[in-house]
């Protein structure tokens, strides 16, 4: 098997920056990191220069490039891995929307079948991530009404009756009844459950997170906000030490500055860069659908008639330019997008890092980090 040897590069490891070293990949894997130089038997790529980082990991995106995990198709799976895989993203968890019991089991059902495939193209599918049906209907945001239902065991038993392993991440409101007791049932299953579309006050979410629910879905939107005299959601999310949040970095979800302040309290190893990405992601402004629901997408902002945000046309290269651009280290930026995502749903032993047996997934990013070059587990993607 043939040995190709990254070199020149600026490589990130451990959390920094470091040069002098080339990055060996053998077939899918990495197989070592050594002292520039120090391998003469393999084909040399000479990155002139260039940044090289684990690939992207996006935990909660529905889709992009004109086409919706809900379609339930597999063509729209590859549309979206490819298009992904076209920005740095290099493994995903495709994310369903409420919707009817029968369109999700369809979703995932699919999802499960394109995973099983050997042959696709583009970033790796690592699972899906159920945004709802158990959510609050009073924080819905760009769900479904009429599909949201109170937290059941035996209604998620039955929309996974077909595709029980593939759910890595479930987001479901902690104050609905029975939620703890169901969150339980899920942590058992090894499945990550999200604190999301809440109306929970400050006591309760402190109460899921003692249960153990410590990711948050998106930060800051759709749940209850911060005030002096009630914390709300947001506030017991940033006293509490082990929540982890995701972030939607397009700088219209969310301000700058509430930007920073949630990454100085948490830190980059408690944040995770998402994109809740929709079908418009890569395409014009105009007019679209998520989760059966229209949205206009205008200046780059995706919204219902009323005007609620529903999801995003961001992209983790962007991401990544934007929290640099308002002031986030690029080393603590990548990673939110890398090893932070992979250690909360459980892949961070073979993705996420620069080392030694795992998965060649690596972007070549240029002096202004936008993706240069992607290689996914060793071959280098092309569109």
């Amino acid at each position: 098997m043939a040995l190709m040897i990254l070199t020149n590069g600026r490589v990130y490891l451990d959390g920094a920056w470091k040069t002098g070293l080339d990055i060996l990949v053998e077939g899918e894997k990495i197989a070592d990191i050594r002292p520039g130089g120090t391998c003469q038997n393999g084909r040399t790529v000479d990155v002139q220069g260039g940044y090289l980082s684990p690939g992207f990991i996006d935990i909660h995106i529905h889709g992009s490039n004109g086409s919706d995990v809900m379609d339930a198709r597999a063509d729209s799976l590859e549309n979206i891995s490819t298009f992904l895989a076209g920005n740095g993203t290099t493994s995903w968890l495709a994310t369903t929307m409420t919707q009817t019991i029968p369109r999700i089991q369809s979703a995932l059902h699919t999802v499960s079948e394109y995973m099983q495939e050997k042959s696709h193209k583009g970033a790796q599918i690592l699972g899906a991530h159920m945004e709802g049906p158990f959510l609050n209907p009073l924080a819905k945001g760009a769900h479904v009404e009429e599909c949201i239902i109170p937290p059941d065991r035996k209604t998620f038993e039955e929309i996974t009756a077909e595709t029980p392993d593939i759910v890595r991440l479930m987001t479901l409101a902690p104050e609905r009844e029975g939620a703890l007791e169901f969150a339980d049932y899920l942590k058992d299953r090894g499945i990550v459950v999200s604190i999301g579309h809440t109306k929970a006050s400050y006591d309760q979410c402190v109460r899921a997170m003692q249960h153990g629910i410590t990711h948050i879905c998106h930060f800051y939107n759709a749940m209850t906000p911060l005030r002096h005299r009630e914390p709300g959601t947001v506030g017991a999310i940033l006293d509490n030490d082990s929540a982890t949040i995701e972030l939607i970095a397009d700088l219209i979800h969310i301000h700058p500055a509430a930007l920073r302040l949630a990454v100085r309290v948490k830190g980059p190893d408690r944040t995770v860069l998402i994109t809740d990405a929709m079908s418009a992601a890569g395409l014009r402004d105009g007019d679209y659908k998520l989760g059966g629901l229209p949205v206009h997408v205008k200046d780059g902002a995706a919204r219902l008639k009323d005007g609620t945000l529903a999801g995003s046309v961001l992209t983790q290269n962007r991401a990544l330019r934007n929290m640099i651009k308002i002031g986030i280290p690029s080393e603590d930026v990548i990673a939110m997008l890398t090893a932070t995502p992979a250690r909360e749903i459980g892949v961070d032993g073979y993705k996420g890092k620069l080392s030694k047996g795992y998965d060649a997934d690596i972007n070549v990013l240029d002096g202004d980090f936008q993706v240069r070059e992607t290689f996914l587990k060793g071959k280098k993607f092309s569109k």
